[in-house]
């Protein structure tokens, strides 16, 4: 919700989670997304709509995002977690120029060789 002086830029709130989803992906750790609020972890999102595994708040100029993830077996889960945290709000930053006050994360399943 930028204001220039042309007029304002709004971005929808999937296009953040879009971000926050390929992001987490990318780091080291993260196995898949799950659905967000969902109370099973074990159904993992294929990577196209892993943007379902994130639910973002934008609130009085308060972008609050929380991600639903599947952990990988070998991952030190305070570790991976904490670069999630990083890696999304740096991601959203630098592409929307919007700042990030809180990156909730939720483990809800842990992934093992031969898990489909």
């Amino acid at each position: 919700m930028a204001e220039r002086g042309l007029g304002s830029v709004k971005v929808a709130n999937e296009v953040i989670a879009h971000i926050a989803a390929l992001t987490a992906l990318q780091v080291q750790g993260i196995a898949a997304l799950y659905p967000a609020g969902s109370r099973d972890g074990h159904r993992a999102l294929p990577p196209e709509t892993g943007y379902k595994g994130v639910r973002v708040d934008l609130a009085n100029e308060t972008l609050r995002v929380e991600l639903f993830l599947i952990v990988d077996h070998s991952a030190h889960v305070p570790t991976v977690a904490a670069e999630v945290q990083r890696q999304v709000a740096d991601a959203i930053d630098k592409m929307l120029g919007l700042e990030v006050r809180q990156v909730d994360v939720f483990i809800g399943d842990v992934r093992f060789p031969g898990d489909s």
